[in-house]
């Protein structure tokens, strides 16, 4: 029989309904497609067979074969049948039987796909009114299924009864065990896990396991309380086998206009180092806070917050002491300084501004805090000037700073500032930029005794100038195999005297290294204190290449040097910039695409001798993956020599199985800082490492630290892992 359209198949429908059946109908119209139709008289049956499709709403049932008993307002689809309900995702079943509306009903050889890649499968089905599910003998998982059913997934979830709770976003389990490659290791009479459609629900997580040296067996069990929509509150009782109990809180809130997020800390305990605990018990803990929020489209502010009850807590009890600063404003190379920051950001089309006050922190014993700087504020503000196109660009700068120290000088400056450039493109493709700037500073420098009282006090004021040629030439030469490309660059500059009464302190260029990005700026200083006068001629050549073969990549190679003309010694001596003629620099960067190095040298000007050299590279092919970086500092005017090296590998044993290395090792001193190996499993469902980690950092004679950690991720379902 010829396929009906789809308003007769309906017709047919509310020909023989009921009136109660016709009514619902009604107000939610029922559509059916099939390859043929059948009416059984005698039965009282509707028959439809072939490419079956019906729809009421939002849900659509597809089947090869479906029977519609309008007597007792039934349906029964066979063969292959698919449902799906809105954005819900699908369901599957060898045969169902149905409301009329396809609101709820039985299902035989279930199966459902779940958001996030959950899977869920059964025997049989009941599908509720409310939307909610009952599966009898089901599993569930977040593992790809073999297409030929004989291997196991990764892990599952089997139970005698399963209920999806659609309405509260949870999924419920009655004598439930977790099983690995189909072998059961846990069993509970009840358990729930969030439904992976809901955001968010309150509920235990899996803990976090360690064991070292230094708190014994650790066990942290963290309880989610979702609160709310747009916040919520990590409870996380750390118990630990050789010191008391901690309390560790994470809270974070959104709200209109950003968001806040705490993590806290506390224990009651005496300190401790390698040899036992000493000293009074007392409450000990730590705060991190962060917060940024909008006032409006240009406007924003944001604070952060790092506090310890002292300078050992965080590295006593495993924390890390450099926190993540994402959402501040300032980070510190410094890894034990903590950093608490207020700050306001201001940004347009052609402006940026933001002001900070900085309170510092030192987590070393021997550091008097008092000593550090307390900056309130710093003010920064960039504008761009409207120029017409010819007369080239114009910038505005604002910069000032206020440094003051309980137990030490106080210091305050406030710099002006104009940069005017004008590049053209010449004939023969000379590209020349002629650049401008000038600058008015002031200062105010408080000089203080050892006990805080102030016996000098210095006022000064200045005004400064440059201005410059940067001239740059490249060549190009397109070939049929390597493209090249020669560049060379020189830049003349001319800078005024610093006409100050007095030279000011120099509190913000103390650190300063000769690197390729400042070779050609006007002023190389880091900050603004220092002042490099006189004339210089800076010059730099780039040559690289690159080539598509059967192993396609590029080289670039970079060198270039500085020589000063006139003016005085300005750049400390393990600078690289001390001499009238600079030490050499240069980079070499290669990309052949499973390898690739970027090695930058610093070479001294008369002895030749390396000073610096920074190597860092990356090799990735078959089954193995490692980077490192070296680092070797050996300048003899540097204050501290220093020769690194940090390396990373892996090694792919399967697919699945990796082992993992990663090191610190002082050359220096011939010792390796820090350690991790560990054996790593990861599929589609599954993260799983097992990690020794070793501390060689001898702190307050707190000693190494060993640990070894257990993490685990099971997706969808959560993890037994710090991060």
């Amino acid at each position: 029989m010829k396929a009906f359209y789809r308003s007769a198949a309906a017709a047919a429908l509310l020909a023989a309904a009921p009136a109660a059946m016709a009514q619902s109908i009604s107000s939610d119209r029922v559509y059916l497609d099939a390859d043929e139709l059948i009416q059984d008289r005698e039965q009282g049956l509707y028959i439809a067979r072939g490419n079956v499709r019906v729809q009421t709403g939002d849900r659509v049932l597809f089947a090869e074969e479906l029977t519609y008993n309008p007597a007792i307002n039934r349906v029964v689809a066979s063969g292959g049948v698919q449902i799906f309900d809105g954005a819900e995702p699908a369901q599957y079943a060898e045969e169902v039987e149905l409301s009329d509306d396809l609101r709820e009903g039985v299902a035989r050889g279930f199966t459902t796909l779940l958001e996030n890649n959950g899977r869920a499968a059964a025997g049989a089905a009941l599908r509720r009114p409310d939307g909610s599910v009952e599966l009898s003998n089901a599993y569930y998982t977040a593992c790809e299924l073999c297409e030929d059913g004989e291997g196991e997934p990764t892990w599952r979830l089997r139970a005698t009864r399963v209920v999806r709770d659609t309405q509260n976003k949870v999924i419920y389990y009655r004598n439930v065990r977790l099983e690995v490659l189909g072998r059961p290791i846990l069993y509970s009479p009840v358990f729930a896990h969030a439904d992976p459609s809901a955001e968010r629900q309150s509920g235990f997580l899996f803990p976090v396991l360690n064991n070292s040296n230094r708190l014994g067996f650790s066990y942290q069990q963290p309880y989610l309380w979702a609160i709310g929509s747009s916040q919520e509150l990590i409870i996380a009782p750390r118990y630990m086998g050789k010191v008391n109990p901690l309390l560790q809180l994470d809270w974070s809130r959104r709200f209109y206009s950003g968001e806040m997020n705490v993590q806290t800390s506390f224990t009651y305990e005496q300190e401790f180092d390698q040899d036992g605990k000493f000293g009074e018990g007392e409450l000990r803990g730590h705060v991190f806070a962060d917060g940024l929020f909008r006032f409006n489209e240009n406007l924003r502010w944001g604070f952060g917050v790092e506090a310890v009850s002292e300078d050992l807590y965080l590295r006593r009890y495993d924390y890390e002491e450099s926190p993540d600063r994402a959402d501040g404003l300032f980070t510190i190379a410094d890894q034990r300084m903590l950093l608490n920051q207020l700050f306001f950001i201001a940004d347009g089309e052609h402006f940026h501004g933001d002001a900070t006050a900085i309170h510092f922190n030192k987590l070393q014993l021997n550091v008097d805090d008092d000593t550090l700087p307390f900056i309130s504020p710093l003010i920064r503000f960039g504008a761009e000037l409207p120029l017409p196109n010819w007369a080239g660009d114009l910038d505005f700068s604002f910069n000032t700073v206020n440094l003051h120290r309980n137990a030490g000088d106080d210091y305050t400056r406030a710099s002006l500032g104009l940069d005017w450039s004008r590049p053209t493109i010449l004939p023969g493709g000379l590209r020349a930029e002629a650049f401008a700037m000038g600058r008015a500073d002031a200062y105010a420098f408080n000089e203080t005794d050892a006990t805080g009282e102030e016996i000098d006090q210095t006022n000064t004021t200045r005004a400064l100038g440059a201005a410059g040629l940067d001239l740059s030439l490249p060549f190009v030469r397109p070939g049929q195999n390597v493209n090249w490309l020669i560049a060379p660059r020189a830049a003349a500059i001319f800078a005024s005297s610093d006409n100050a009464d007095q030279t000011p302190v120099n509190v913000d260029s103390t650190s300063i290294e000769f690197q390729q990005s400042q070779l050609f700026d006007a002023a190389r200083a880091n900050g603004y204190d220092l002042w490099e006068d006189g004339a210089r001629i800076d010059v730099g050549l780039t040559v690289a290449a690159d080539w598509d073969s059967a192993l396609p990549g590029e080289v670039e190679v970079f060198a270039g040097r500085s020589f000063r003309l006139d003016g005085d010694q300005r750049f400390p001596a393990s600078s690289g910039l001390a001499d009238d003629d600079s030490d050499w620099i240069g980079q070499i960067q290669i990309d052949l695409g499973q390898f690739d190095l970027d090695a930058r040298a610093r070479i001294d000007s008369e002895s030749h001798e390396l000073n610096r050299l920074d190597l860092t590279t990356g090799f990735e092919a078959w089954r193995v993956s490692m980077n490192a970086r070296y680092t070797r500092r050996t300048d003899a005017a540097s204050t501290r020599q220093l020769e690194e090296l940090t390396a990373q590998a892996g090694f792919a044993l399967t697919d699945e199985w990796s082992v993992i290395y990663n090191g610190v090792v002082d050359l220096e001193e011939n010792e390796i800082r820090r350690q991790r190996a560990g054996l790593q499993y990861r599929d589609e469902c599954t993260n799983l490492r097992v990690l020794w980690e070793r501390d060689n950092i001898d702190v307050a004679n707190l000693g190494p630290s060993n640990s070894v950690k257990l993490e685990i991720v099971l997706f969808t379902l959560g993890g037994l892992s710090e991060d």
